[in-house]
């Protein structure tokens, strides 16, 4: 396959082929379950093996933002979706990975049953590559060969900002849960963990699990806080002032800050009904990891008195740190995916039922 010159472009309600630019097979569905999705097609390269099955190769391009960025398909721009002919399916991603023999990609299926325009069914080209030699070799050279994407869409900076939020609050997901997915109350307490790689011969992999002597510290940090914050209040209200007010509109402003960073970063995942992730608790971990280090000033300075007991506070916090080493030193090899560890070794660093290490039986 090569393209014409002049190239003609796809606009909407196009009947067209899609090709895979190294092999050549056309994207074919027919009447076949989908391998983890039965309710839905099967999606693949038609490949003639003799088994009497004709090809159905032909798709409807139906451009749904047309009225805003025109009919014509245009990368980054248009919003495609893809019902094929004979079926009058819509290509659509079904949520699910593929195992070993499907190289770990994402299934996409042929939904019959699906309407509307959900993000599971809206396609994008973010980059336009294609070769214009009638030569296998050379049309194979020329799609491997980097080209310069243009996206701007003249849009501010504060513009692109708050379309992001709003996509991310407005977005729901139709698909079934991911495995990977969790609920907000379970990112406070680290219940859960992602595993993004595993060694397809030996039990090295990578997940995404936090530290935990860090995790709860921050929790704790945020306790110790709050409990400051409202004992400090009490107080005042009955006129006794126990710090400075320059050490108090400091604490105020920590917390105002880190703590109020982490509730407008956290609480509205409660509101949401998309699929969650233990990476959507990160930027507000991180506020509430900024609050420590106030925290423990505070309470050095301002809480203990005592010489004695200050020295005995810097003695447990040299103790926390090492811990903190510790634990990062334990959990390293699944953090970074090396060195590959034993069966054994890996099941003694599962400290939660919930995390889900992989073991090689």
């Amino acid at each position: 396959m090569f393209v014409s010159s002049p190239p003609q472009p796809v606009k909407h309600g196009d009947i067209v082929q899609l090709v895979h630019g190294i092999t050549a097979r056309f994207l074919n569905t027919h009447d076949v379950a989908a391998p983890f999705s039965p309710y839905a097609q099967e999606i693949s390269c038609y490949i003639d093996y003799n088994i009497s099955m004709p090809a159905q190769t032909l798709w409807k391009v139906d451009i749904i933002n047309r009225e805003s960025d025109g009919d014509t398909w245009k990368t980054i721009l248009s919003e495609v979706k893809l019902l094929h002919v004979n079926t009058s399916a819509a290509l659509k991603l079904s949520g699910f990975t593929l195992p070993d023999w499907g190289f770990r990609q994402l299934e996409v299926v042929g939904d019959k049953m699906a309407k509307g325009s959900h993000p599971s069914l809206v396609w994008n080209v973010e980059e336009h590559r294609y070769g214009k030699s009638r030569e296998q070799a050379e049309r194979e050279q020329e799609l491997h060969t980097p080209v310069q994407m243009d996206v701007g869409r003249n849009l501010s900076f504060m513009a692109r900002f708050w379309e992001l939020q709003w996509k991310m609050l407005t977005m729901r997901s139709e698909s079934p849960e991911h495995k990977y997915c969790s609920a907000p109350l379970d990112w406070v307490t680290l219940d859960t963990s992602i595993a993004y790689w595993l060694h397809p011969r030996t039990t090295a992999q990578i997940q995404l699990l936090g530290n935990p002597v860090i995790w709860y510290s921050a929790n704790a940090g945020a306790i110790i806080y709050t409990v400051l914050f409202l004992f400090y209040l009490l107080r005042q209200r009955r006129r006794i002032y126990d710090i400075p007010q320059g050490a108090w509109q400091s604490f105020q402003l920590a917390g105002t800050l880190c703590l109020g960073g982490w509730a407008v970063n956290y609480l509205p995942f409660f509101l949401m009904e998309k699929t969650l992730f233990l990476y959507h608790y990160l930027p507000a971990l991180t506020l509430q990891i900024l609050l420590l280090p106030p925290v423990l000033e505070h309470v050095r300075h301002h809480v203990i008195r005592s010489d004695t007991v200050q020295n005995t506070f810097s003695a447990v916090l040299l103790v926390w740190m090492s811990s903190i080493i510790l634990t990062f030193s334990k959990l390293c090899p699944l953090t970074y995916g090396e060195p590959a560890l034993s069966p054994q070794e890996l099941r003694s660093l599962r400290w939660r039922d919930t995390w889900d290490i992989l073991i090689r039986k």
